[in-house]
């Protein structure tokens, strides 16, 4: 059941007026109807797997309990490990034993062993990486002490499996989400309004930039061999815009679906292609992901490093340049790693990382550089220049994100490097071509006005008077009833 179906607009609904209606006053009610709605929906996403997500969230209830009720170090620990052990092993069989298994094949093959290519072939649950990692947050937050224990296991199971968030995040952390849930919710008008507004907008950014490109994206790619180079670098900042209005659109909406419901949900895109740098893009893609693997694997990864590492430089590089490296390089992996079983997304984590690292080392030389040449940081050429360097390494990197495999990403990436670069793209429908590129740059023109707030919508009242704003609501629903795409699964979905 999709955000952007006619069930979920009648199931939200329901929802909504049960919600405010008939239980506004009990909360215990309320939490019950939400947790009941967050398994009516991710049953009807995929109602094979329903119970794995009701019996791992139960599993960390358990676990939560145990580690905070056990002071002593050595017990506390023993169930630490079993959480992490239950969630990750959850993860890596669902989700990777089919690639490691394969993987294994090949290596040995390699030596010339020929082992049977046939394995038992799991099917990926809907949306576990979100809710495992939600779950392992929760665990961990126990165990470091900034989270206690919650014993009432309605709220403990809405935590971990709120319908909004459950398929593609954000992945919000628990002790934002418990608290919000533990406390009872008092309807406002305005903050329901605006997340009716950022849910207008998230549909827009699906339906109508992210569907219709994807028509174009899947031919560039499923026919890269044919293609000119100057075709397939339209191709691929067509996917470039894809994926960000996909998954943007798709994390405004469960944003705004949220508010709804009385719930602040953290932003997960804060308009990344504006970006100057890599590190900045980072800072604004994703913000959920890169925050949870900075806090819970980049930052103890390097203090344990800095812990063992008591010399000034190791392999002649500075000890805090080699940390950071070394950290960003296995954050990266992982990175890439848990967006898919496949080594197009381990080398896209580390193309990724491979330019945070660049960057990191070019910061005190870049500096300098610029000093010399009497350039402020400021200085509008120099903005330009790096936010569009940035874009054409995010752009190649999602080259790899999209393909199929690693041949069929560098044999799209030689052609795009082809002679062919320089001719004329042509387009399978010119005029449907056209309207793509037309409706997308009014797409970013109007997050470029809006970059301010969470989303381009969310001042609409102070900037417009009444029949003008109501205008621009009527024009995006008429816009995305007459130009809405074939529809397709959210990408991150399947993550």
């Amino acid at each position: 059941m999709s955000f952007t179906s006619a069930e979920f607009i009648i199931f939200c609904t329901i929802v909504f007026v049960l919600y405010w209606f008939v239980t506004a006053k009990d909360l215990k009610a309320q939490n019950l109807l939400l947790l009941f709605a967050s398994y009516v929906f991710y049953g009807m996403w995929d109602r094979r797997f329903l119970f794995l997500l009701v019996l791992l969230s139960f599993a960390n209830y358990i676990i939560g309990i145990e580690i905070d009720k056990n002071e002593a170090d050595r017990k506390k620990k023993i169930w630490f490990i079993i959480g992490l052990i239950t969630n990750i092993g959850v993860l890596v069989v669902f989700k990777y034993y089919n690639f490691f298994i394969q993987s294994f094949i090949d290596l040995v093959s390699l030596f010339g062993y020929s082992l049977s290519g046939s394995t038992t072939k799991i099917i990926l649950p809907v949306g576990i990486s979100f809710y495992v990692f939600l779950s392992l947050s929760y665990i961990i937050d126990i165990y470091i002490k900034s989270l206690r224990a919650n014993r009432n296991i309605t709220e403990v199971l809405l935590t971990l499996s709120f319908f909004p968030i459950i398929v593609a995040g954000p992945i919000q952390r628990p002790a934002s989400l418990l608290g919000q849930i533990t406390k009872r919710r008092e309807f406002n008008y305005s903050q329901a309004v605006d997340g009716l507004r950022q849910i207008l907008w998230g549909m827009f950014a699906k339906v109508v930039i992210a569907d219709n490109l994807s028509v174009f994206v899947d031919d560039f790619f499923k026919n890269c061999a044919v293609y000119s180079g100057s075709t397939l670098l339209v191709g691929a900042g067509f996917y470039a815009i894809q994926i960000y209005a996909d998954f943007s659109g798709y994390s405004n909406m469960a944003i705004g679906i949220g508010k709804l419901f009385g719930f602040n949900l953290m932003q997960n895109f804060a308009y990344p292609y504006f970006s100057r740098d890599i590190s900045e893009f980072w800072r604004r893609w994703h913000i959920s992901l890169t925050s949870w693997l900075r806090d819970y694997v980049f930052m103890p990864m390097s203090m344990a490093f800095y812990e063992r590492i008591k010399s000034e430089k190791v392999m002649f590089i500075k000890s805090n340049m080699a940390i950071y490296i070394m950290t960003s390089a296995i954050t990266w992996f992982l990175t890439g790693l848990w967006h898919g079983a496949n080594y197009t997304f381990i080398i896209w984590g580390m193309i990724n990382g491979l330019f945070l690292i660049v960057y990191q080392m070019m910061k005190s030389p870049r500096k300098k550089i610029y000093k010399l040449m009497g350039i402020n940081n400021k200085n509008l050429t120099a903005i330009v220049i790096e936010t569009i360097f940035t874009l054409i390494v995010i752009t190649i990197a999602w080259v790899f994100f999209r393909s199929l495999n690693v041949h069929e990403a560098f044999l799209y990436l030689r052609r795009i490097f082809s002679i062919s670069l320089f001719s004329i793209p042509k387009f399978p429908n010119r005029v449907a071509g056209l309207i793509n590129l037309i409706l997308a740059s009014l797409f970013f023109i109007i997050e470029w006005i809006g970059r301010g707030h969470q989303h381009p919508f969310a001042d609409l009242e102070m900037k417009l008077i009444r029949p003008l704003r109501w205008a621009a609501y009527y024009g995006i629903v008429i816009t995305i009833l007459f130009f809405a795409g074939k529809h397709y699964v959210f990408i991150y979905s399947q993550f």
